[in-house]
């Protein structure tokens, strides 16, 4: 990273180890070829590299290999998991979705409930950003058919009880798909334990490149799903009117894939392994405990969500009197790059009734320190002078 620069928007994307690029660079210098086809040295050796790296996302998760799909990003990850699941819901069924959503993981479910004339329906949070358990056992019924749930909510960091979620959406036969983007760069988890039935998540924000995704289902799940795109690789033979797909996961994968993406993913899921996810919550959890202390200490700043303990590395706030994009712009001439906006999770910033539905929003990794909350600070302090705030 450039000095002077501190970059807290990890939420968006997260930076990339050294060890990332290299080991795309060696794929596009030493053997830049297609994956499942030839069976040259360089094919076969593009395509064992591939595959390992699913190996390495299962064991990072506590997956079976079969069971894990690669994708564009967790967006595509979760469209793909809407049409698995398209089959299974009726009309009249329900769709239960949380209001805290990101748009990747709220958006399919209203499309696939317009399409199949099922119930959509939210269920809320409380003023502090925490899930609201009274309004979820109360939408929770007999014909709910899919519950869809954040495991880290982009915007107030709140991370819900998904665990109990399942368990009891389980308990009248929904499926429950839950939106892992957030999590798994920041703690462990084990994704049969869960109780989810598809859980998706982004490469790039577990310190992989930009162009991964990852999709987990359940393979018995998986086995007879709807592939959300057709083409090569994904078959096992085409008639001239008649087709038969492959098993899980390349049924999943048609076409060519980044595959020099998925072999930096790699070298970020050993990343992770190398540093462990307990070093990374510890230091996350230390650090955006000052982030939230020191933020909540400036006069006119309104911070959204639950106190540090119950979030993830981020923090959404607003300065009074001065519009997010404003405060970004200003930063960002400081050398302090942040998010501003609705952070694709427009109903949550409705629902919590935001001004002007949006805000700047601080989110941190590893790599930041205390030095770097403190410019944040400093910048905010002198964004109130420069725009003459009270």
């Amino acid at each position: 990273m450039k000095e002077g620069i501190v970059y807290l928007d990890s939420g968006a994307t997260s930076l990339k180890p050294v060890r990332v690029i290299r080991a795309m660079l060696e794929y596009y210098e030493e053997y830049p070829a297609n994956v499942h086809r030839g069976g040259y040295p360089w094919a076969n050796r593009a395509t064992e590299e591939y595959e390992r790296v699913r190996e390495k996302v299962a064991g990072l998760i506590g997956a079976r290999p079969e069971e894990v799909i690669f994708t564009k990003n967790a967006t595509e990850a979760l469209n793909l998991a809407s049409a698995i699941l398209e089959p299974y819901v009726k009309e009249g069924d329900r769709i239960l979705v949380s209001v805290m959503e990101h748009h990747a993981n709220f958006l399919p479910w209203m499309r696939l409930a317009r399409r199949k004339g099922a119930e959509f329906v939210l269920f809320g949070i409380t003023p502090e950003g925490y899930l609201d358990f009274d309004d979820f056992r109360k939408k929770l019924t007999p014909n709910t058919k899919v519950v869809a749930l954040t495991m880290a909510s982009n915007v107030v960091g709140t991370v819900p009880p998904f665990t109990e979620v399942a368990k009891m959406s389980r308990r009248v036969g929904a499926y429950v798909v839950l939106d892992g983007a957030q999590y798994l760069g920041h703690r462990k988890v084990r994704v049969r334990e869960t109780g989810a039935h598809l859980i998706g998540f982004s490469g790039h924000k577990i310190f992989g490149p930009m162009g991964t995704g990852i999709l987990w289902g359940r393979e018995e799940l998986l086995r007879e799903g709807n592939p959300l795109l057709m083409g090569g690789s994904m078959i096992k033979d085409v008639g001239f009117n008649d087709y038969d797909l492959e098993d899980t996961p390349q049924r999943y994968e048609a076409g060519t894939p980044d595959v020099g993406g998925v072999i930096g993913l790699g070298a970020a899921v050993d990343f992770i392994s190398d540093v462990g996810y307990d070093r990374l919550e510890a230091h996350e959890r230390r650090l955006t405990a000052y982030l939230y202390e020191a933020l909540r200490d400036l006069t006119g700043v309104e911070v959204y969500g639950p106190p540090p303990e119950d979030r993830t590395s981020l923090v959404a706030f607003n300065l009074r009197g001065l519009h997010p994009h404003d405060l970004a712009w200003y930063l960002g001439e400081l050398g302090i790059m942040v998010r501003s906006g609705g952070h694709c999770a427009h109903p949550l910033h409705k629902f919590l009734k935001v001004p002007n539905n949006q805000s700047v929003r601080a989110s941190l990794s590893i790599f930041n320190t205390e030095e770097d909350v403190d410019r944040l600070i400093d910048g905010i302090v002198r964004a109130k002078e420069a725009f003459r705030l009270d």
